[in-house]
C-alpha cells in the first residue's frame, strides 16, 4: 500500500513520459512505458521466417536465409520478435547500456506477444538460461539485461530459471565493435559450464537481447550441448538483417 502511494504520488509530481519521444504518457502502466505512437512504430519480425534463425525471408521459396546456409550454427533454432530498427534500437540501447531497467516489462511484452502471437512451442524447454556477462562488466553495469529479461519470460510462462550454470570463462571484447568474423573468434571458448549433470537431457532455452551474427548465440549453445544438453533454442528482443 505505502508502495503504491509513493508511486502515485511520484507519477504525480514526475509524470511518466514515453523514453522514445518524450511526451507524457496519459496512462502508464509496467507493461505499457511507450506511447502508443512509438510502440505502433516498432518494426516486428513478420513470416515467413527461416526455420532456423526466424529471420524474415523475402522469398518464401526460400528453404533458409542467406545467413543459415553459410553457416553451421549450434543451436537448434532461434526465435526473435522484432527487427532491430528505430525506436526498437535506442530502447534496447538505453536498457542495456543507460540504466533504464523499467523496460524490461515492456520490452519482455514484445517477445511474450511474439510468442503467443506464432504459437511457438515454449513449453518444450525444461530451463531458461540468459547469456551471462563476464564478473567484472556485471559489477560495472550493476544488471544483466538478458538476465532481466529472461525473468520476465520466466515467471510468464513458468519455467525454471538458471544463471548459475552457463557462465563467463573470461572477458571478451564487446561483439558491437568488431567484424563478423572477429565475432566468432572474439566469442570462442567464452563461456563454461557449472554442474553439468544437472543439464544433461534438458531442453534449454537461451535469452538475449539482439541475434546479429549468431556467434554469442551458437557458441553459449554448442557449451550446453557438450554438457550433454538436449534441444537448445534461442529466444532474442530483436534480430538484426
Amino acid at each position: 500500500m505505502l508502495k503504491d502511494l509513493l508511486t502515485g504520488f511520484v507519477d504525480l509530481v514526475y509524470p511518466p513520459h514515453c523514453p522514445v519521444c518524450k511526451n507524457r504518457l496519459l496512462h502508464y502502466s509496467p507493461y505499457e512505458a511507450l506511447c502508443p505512437y512509438c510502440r505502433d512504430t516498432i518494426v516486428h519480425n513478420i513470416p515467413p521466417f527461416c526455420p532456423k534463425c526466424s529471420r524474415h525471408l523475402p522469398d518464401p521459396e526460400q528453404a533458409r536465409c542467406r545467413e543459415c546456409t553459410q553457416t553451421d550454427f549450434r543451436f537448434d533454432f532461434a526465435w526473435a520478435a522484432c527487427l532491430y530498427r528505430s525506436p526498437l534500437r535506442e530502447l534496447i540501447c538505453a536498457f542495456k547500456y543507460r540504466q533504464r531497467t523499467y523496460l524490461r516489462k515492456p520490452l519482455a511484452r514484445l517477445m511474450i506477444d511474439f510468442i503467443g502471437r506464432y504459437r511457438f512451442d515454449i513449453k518444450q524447454f525444461d530451463l531458461i538460461v540468459p547469456i551471462p556477462l563476464f564478473s567484472s562488466r556485471l559489477r560495472e553495469r550493476g544488471y544483466n539485461q538478458s538476465y532481466l529479461l529472461a525473468e520476465e519470460i520466466s515467471g510468464r510462462y513458468r519455467i525454471g530459471l538458471s544463471c548459475a550454470h552457463l557462465v563467463r570463462a573470461r572477458n571478451t571484447e564487446h561483439q558491437t565493435l568488431l567484424s563478423e568474423k572477429e565475432r566468432w573468434t572474439n566469442i570462442r571458448k567464452a563461456f563454461r559450464i557449472k554442474r553439468s549433470a544437472e543439464l544433461r537431457g534438458k531442453n534449454i532455452l537461451i535469452i538475449d537481447d539482439l541475434l546479429t551474427t549468431g556467434a554469442t548465440a551458437s557458441e553459449a549453445a554448442d557449451t550446453l550441448k557438450e554438457s550433454g544438453a538436449g534441444t537448445i533454442g534461442i529466444l532474442t528482443l530483436a534480430i538484426t538483417g
